[in-house]
């Protein structure tokens, strides 16, 4: 072999081996595989937890924002009536006091005590003299008792004024903290909505690149009927769900199979059935009429466990079907779908 062929030849193979390393080791577009899939599901079940979460926290801090604008609304309030209160009694002291002082002037004025002569001049007899003379006394002696009390008042009022003030000073603080714990609150839970729907956008990608979607075993339609009601923020509060609507009576059936670990009473739903599967998951029915299967019994994906009812906090005749996942519960409509089943 001549010197200008072997160089080639040892070329060749140094460019191939150069591109098996620089080549990318994750999976491009139109290569994924099922483990791809289960890494986003798991994405996806972190996003979901953390969005129910964060919902959570910005409901609590705006109902705490909601209880500390009326405090600091009432404590507005209570400044202005105790700050009224105060002139109201402050002029009242005035006036008072200008009676007082002219009652003593005129008495210093004649040399005598406030029932001087000069606070009998214009009586026209003797009678209306005496009971001029009694009068002013009466008074005189009055005034000065109800300006102590009338001073009293104020003070009072006063003090009442100052904790008022402080009042509304502590309850101004507590509306300012409260208005940046519910901004904080609604940035998280913006955050984590946009990372929820990046990973159910990923999830749904993954989805309709590979064929490979189902799970071990299949998963099964848990009931015919029309969705009406979706996993997230409902009514002020979050629907851990999806809500199927039929007739009652309507066949229910287990997802997966599993283990049935509830059938019967229960809090919100009237009645409900829980079933135990694999890889840490657990499915609700819950507002069912009936329950077909009992605690412990094995079940079959597809397999009938209760009926369709209108139990509990119900607006009418349907399933509210949920996914636990490793405690979590996450959104089934999309782990659903990316298991084949439409819904």
């Amino acid at each position: 072999m001549s010197a200008p062929h072997a160089l080639s030849r040892a070329a060749a193979v140094a460019l191939a081996t150069l591109a098996l390393v620089v080549a990318p080791t994750s999976p491009v577009h139109g290569q994924e595989s099922p483990g791809d899939l289960e890494s986003a599901r798991s994405q996806l079940s972190e996003a979901q937890a953390a969005l129910a979460q964060t919902y959570q926290r910005y409901t609590e801090a705006n109902r705490k924002l909601e209880r500390a604008q009326q405090a600091a609304n009432r404590a507005r309030t209570r400044v202005e009536e105790s700050r009224g209160a105060a002139e109201d009694a402050a002029a009242r002291i005035h006036g008072l006091r200008d009676d007082v002082d002219r009652f003593a002037s005129a008495s210093f004025r004649q040399g005598s005590a406030i029932g001087s002569i000069s606070a009998y001049l214009g009586a026209e007899s003797t009678t209306e003299m005496l009971e001029r003379s009694s009068l002013l006394n009466a008074i005189s002696d009055d005034q000065l008792s109800v300006l102590d009390r009338m001073r009293a008042a104020l003070e009072k009022r006063r003090t009442s004024q100052r904790q008022a003030t402080a009042a509304l000073r502590e309850a101004s603080q507590n509306e300012q903290a409260a208005e940046t714990a519910k901004t904080e609150a609604q940035r998280a839970f913006s955050a984590a909505k946009a990372k929820k729907q990046e990973a159910q956008s990923e999830i749904d990608r993954l989805s309709a690149a590979t064929a490979q979607v189902a799970a071990p075993g299949g998963a099964a339609k848990p009931a015919e009927g029309q969705l009406t009601s979706t996993y997230g923020a409902r009514w002020g509060t979050v629907h851990y769900g999806i809500d199927i609507a039929n007739s009652i009576g309507t066949p229910i059936h287990s997802t997966l199979p599993g283990e049935v670990i509830d059938a019967g009473p229960a809090s919100g739903f009237g009645m409900w059935v829980r079933v135990q599967h694999s890889g840490g998951l657990i499915s609700v029915y819950g507002h069912i009429n009936e329950a077909t299967v009992s605690v412990g019994q094995q079940v079959s994906a597809g397999e009938q466990i209760a009926t369709m009812g209108n139990e509990g906090q119900s607006t009418g005749p349907h399933l509210h079907f949920e996914i636990h996942e490793n405690g979590n519960k996450i959104d089934p409509l999309p782990w659903l779908r990316s298991r084949g089943v439409d819904i």
